[in-house]
């Protein structure tokens, strides 16, 4: 597909020219010169009105240009794409739960998807997402669900009766609630609110079918908590007590009485704990953590001896997910190897794994995001993505040879042989940190093997830095990025830089604190392998390098801003850190002592001075380069303000900047209308800046 083109300055030329031929002929040349030219300006001004793309009407811009239509256009096939997730699995029919944008909608809604490969129904419309559906696990006559409005994350759950359709919701309307989960029998419901002081997510129960019935039912401190398995027996649940993403304890909580207890053993050192699961007749009880290793795995704790027996504690990857069969003699597991899942099927009594266990192909692929045993059967569901599915949902049988496909990702039009394959990079820092970045050039895919397009010019780059800072890039489906791969012939790379998750405990330490400044040099790596080229061997411009990202990558890409201003063309920041200290301040309740463990305590005033020393905003002077700027109004993680300082600090200095903000967003853009604007500004700005045309 040809790169879109901006209109010509004479492109109302021929169009003037009809209008007066029109004119002529309706007897208008013996209109006064005057009226005749007003009419004209109409006309003309008309026209170049009609050429571009009009701003949603609850975004707001500043500084950004026209957008040509024909580009809107060129671009629609890359964001057509209607992405799949798997919700839940039927208890009793052969149903799945599913979550998709519908045909020109805005957001993805609640679907029901009655046997493999079947149409996929619509249960809910309404102009917030969806999220965490799940059927009442002993009839799956009613679904419970999430949702939230404008992007706040205030999110409400919902109670959905499928024999009438009708849905009610069950909380407040105001606060936020997460985490909802049905107990095994189906006839209550928890989640977890901070409504009480804005700062502690207590837990509360109710029955869906009572309005009224919520209940108080344990007082928690800290924002960081959810239900990792609800037992058998419905009076036992399991709580993860998240503090930071290196430390975190389990409790088991009486759901009749709310009493907790500490299971996990306490410990001087801090262990993250991720997942619990019950054994059947709550013989045992299996969990992941970290002690003594560096990656987690999975230990079963007998509740009769005590004893702790560690599986899978030879695997040099963290255990992501796991799932234990109904009958408690098989979990499936899935490993996160350098960013790409890798499933297995292991007998819980000793961790062996079992044969032609890998659904997936061993060669690295892509991504698994969910998995679920079926109540009732031996089947096993996933939901899959990679470089060229958005998500597919698949169910196997132990013993089957072939896993049955339930829902495939819309990817529209788009000719996937020519969407780029990623490849990994692996490099080490002056201080000999060795990192991982995941990066894609245009190609194309010939009899099952993709080639790197050739270029005589070497190819633009875009950096983007993933957020967390704790999270990691993996290899999914770019979506609407492949447009700037595949169109622009921009080179993609996606850096895991120390801090990022999935390559053990130590890694994730190493940005911790006062130590968050090594950033740099891992920066400064990946540049210089830009420059020589040696490392990629992709033919790549260091002069033309631009850098992206979202949330804590906003940060990345203005602190790369201050540190490699002169090796950069320019940058975009979505809704991205520009001071740490007013970031601590203005950020949610909930989430403060969460990020306060990860980025260090402003309250002491060592660390407060050097959090100011480390944010982009004390150092502006030191970016001439031009900004994009993507920002959501309703944020409660990083607010709009931390947007505002920046675009007014960058402004008082006559720096090109961009603004974009939706009134109705949050973290990250959700209603389709507003992301196609945002990705439209994305491009000109990368036209422009970037790729320098005129």
């Amino acid at each position: 597909m040809p790169t879109a083109r901006r209109p010509r300055k004479d492109c109302h030329g021929d169009v003037t020219q009809l209008h007066l031929r029109a004119a002529a002929k309706r007897g208008l040349c013996a209109v006064p010169l005057k009226t005749t030219l007003a009419i004209l300006f109409l006309l003309t001004a008309g026209s170049a009105f009609a050429a571009n793309v009009k701003p949603p009407a609850q975004v707001i811009t500043r500084g950004i240009p026209p957008i040509p239509a024909e580009l809107a256009k060129a671009v629609q096939p890359y964001l057509a794409a209607r992405t799949i997730r798997l919700q839940d699995w039927h208890p009793v029919k052969e149903h799945v739960l599913i979550t998709q944008r519908p045909q020109g909608g805005q957001v993805p809604q609640l679907h029901l998807v009655e046997g493999p490969k079947g149409m996929p129904k619509q249960l809910t419309r309404g102009t917030g997402p969806v999220r965490e559906a799940k059927f009442q696990p002993e009839d799956g006559r009613s679904v419970i669900f999430l949702r939230d409005e404008g992007g706040s994350e205030r999110y409400q759950v919902f109670h959905l009766d499928l024999t009438s359709g009708k849905t009610a919701r069950i909380t407040d309307g105001k606060n936020r609630h997460t985490g909802a989960r049905w107990s095994p029998d189906g006839k209550r419901i928890a989640y977890f609110s901070p409504k009480r002081n804005g700062r502690d997510n207590d837990l509360y129960v109710a029955d869906p079918t009572q309005p009224g019935s919520e209940k108080l039912l344990a007082k928690l401190s800290g924002g960081g908590w959810w239900i990792s398995d609800w037992a058998a027996n419905p009076d036992i649940m399991m709580l993860v007590e998240y503090l930071s993403i290196n430390h975190s304890r389990l409790h088991i909580v009486d759901a009749k009485t709310g009493t907790l207890s500490q299971f996990s053993p306490k410990l001087n050192t801090p262990v993250s704990y991720r997942n619990a699961r019950f054994a059947p007749a709550m013989r045992a009880v299996f969990y992941t953590c970290d002690a003594d290793a560096d990656f987690h795995h999975i230990v079963r704790f007998d509740f009769q001896t005590g004893d702790r027996q560690r599986l899978l504690g030879d695997v040099k990857w963290d255990v992501e997910a796991f799932e234990l069969a109904p009958n408690g003699r098989t979990i499936a597991v899935v490993h996160n190897t350098g960013g790409y899942s890798q499933l297995r099927l292991i007998n819980s009594a000793d961790g062996k794994t079992l044969p032609a266990s890998p659904f997936i192909p061993s060669n690295r692929i892509g991504v698994i995001r969910s998995l679920q045993w079926h109540r009732k059967n031996d089947g096993l569901i996933y939901d899959y993505e990679w470089a060229l599915s958005p998500g597919l949902i698949r169910s196997i049988r132990i013993g089957a040879k072939e896993p049955t496909n339930w829902a495939t990702s819309d990817t529209a039009k788009l000719d996937l042989d020519h969407i780029a394959i990623p490849r990994l990079l692996t490099l080490r820092s002056v201080d000999g940190v060795q990192f991982d970045s995941v990066v894609y050039i245009a190609g194309k895919t010939v009899n099952g093997t993709f080639r790197p397009k050739f270029t005589s010019r070497p190819r633009p780059v875009l950096v983007l830095f993933h957020g967390g800072p704790e999270s990691q890039f993996r290899p999914r489906y770019m979506g609407q990025l492949n447009y700037l791969i595949n169109e622009l012939g921009i080179a993609l790379i996606c850096p895991n830089v120390r801090g990022s998750r999935g390559y053990g405990k130590k890694f994730l330490k190493l940005d911790n604190g006062t130590a968050r400044a090594g950033v740099v040099r891992d920066i400064q790596r990946l540049r210089n392998a830009i420059a020589s080229d040696r490392d990629l061997d992709a033919n790549l411009d260091a002069d033309r390098i631009a850098v992206m990202g979202g949330s804590y990558g906003g940060f990345m890409a203005l602190h790369s801003m201050v540190t490699l201003n002169s090796f950069l063309k320019c940058g975009i920041d979505i809704v991205g850190i520009s001071n740490f200290n007013t970031f601590l301040k203005n950020t949610s309740d909930y989430r403060r002592d969460l990020r306060r463990a990860e980025y260090g305590d402003e309250r002491d005033l060592k660390m407060r001075q050097f959090l100011e020393d480390l944010s982009p905003l004390t150092h502006v002077e030191q970016i001439t380069r031009p900004l994009l700027i993507v920002q959501g109004a309703n944020d409660p993680r990083v607010p709009a303000t931390e947007s505002v300082q920046i675009e007014k600090a960058l402004r008082a200095k006559g720096i090109p900047t961009w603004y974009l903000l939706a009134k109705d967003e949050g973290h990250g853009f959700r209603k389709q209308i507003n992301r196609k604007y945002q990705f439209l500004a994305t491009i000109e700005f990368l036209r422009r800046y970037l790729l320098e045309e005129k």
